[in-house]
């Protein structure tokens, strides 16, 4: 039996909401704040997992700055690698208007993703791909990432909420609303464990956030 870690990112700059490109360059990348967030969640997982076999985040700078982070934390970590099922929809391509990036710490931003999403999910706005495909390659970077979880060996990936979200789904049989329940719930940095067995992956705990819910610093806690 093998141990899978899903970390959602640390906060980002707004550009990582925009473009693809965006979102792959630097300024779409950690603010200060998700430096500290990532740096604090590798710490904890070092705690936890006392080693990582395997290491993967998506192709995004989010995701790649934050799994430096939580393997700078681990002593004898593995080389990182970058799978790009792991990247998080494109924003950019299914915001109304081309605006996604722009507000995204600014209130009334999540009602209006959450609206543009239900038009991606029904198919009645077009994205850079499909929400069936999204769909399809998370689940399909989730049972690849299983195979690399042999028995006793401990894995990471570090994607976003709602490609974490996609495979919670997946996994629990929620509907497409309720994917985007949970996927608006993900704290940046909170780690998900999974259970790699021989009947596929189990969920033992979601969204766990301990080492950014600090009660002299709640600062530190950000949902983007």
């Amino acid at each position: 039996m093998g141990v899978v870690y899903l970390v959602r990112h640390g906060q980002a700059h707004a550009q990582a909401y925009g473009s693809l490109a965006e979102a792959q360059s630097e300024a779409g990348g950690l603010t200060e704040l998700g430096h500290d967030q990532a740096r604090r969640a590798g710490i904890a997982l070092a705690r936890r997992a006392g080693r990582i076999d395997h290491a993967v985040a998506g192709s995004l700078a989010r995701q790649q700055q934050t799994l430096r982070h939580v393997l700078d934390a681990v002593d004898g970590a593995p080389e990182p690698e970058t799978d790009a099922r792991w990247d998080e929809y494109d924003l950019g391509a299914i915001a109304t208007g081309g605006e996604a990036g722009k507000n995204v710490h600014g209130a009334g931003f999540q009602a209006e993703l959450d609206d543009d999403l239900r038009r991606w999910v029904a198919g009645t706005s077009v994205g850079s791909e499909s929400y069936r495909d999204y769909r399809d390659r998370a689940e399909s970077a989730a049972r690849d990432l299983a195979a690399r979880a042999g028995s006793g060996r401990t894995v990471v990936a570090v994607s976003s909420a709602g490609t974490i979200a996609a495979v919670l789904a997946t996994l629990w049989g929620l509907d497409d609303e309720r994917w985007l329940t949970v996927a608006r719930t993900m704290i940046n940095t909170s780690v998900t464990k999974l259970i790699a067995g021989r009947t596929g992956l189990s969920v033992v705990s979601v969204n766990d956030h301990a080492h950014v819910d600090l009660v002299d610093d709640r600062d530190v806690m950000t949902f983007r």
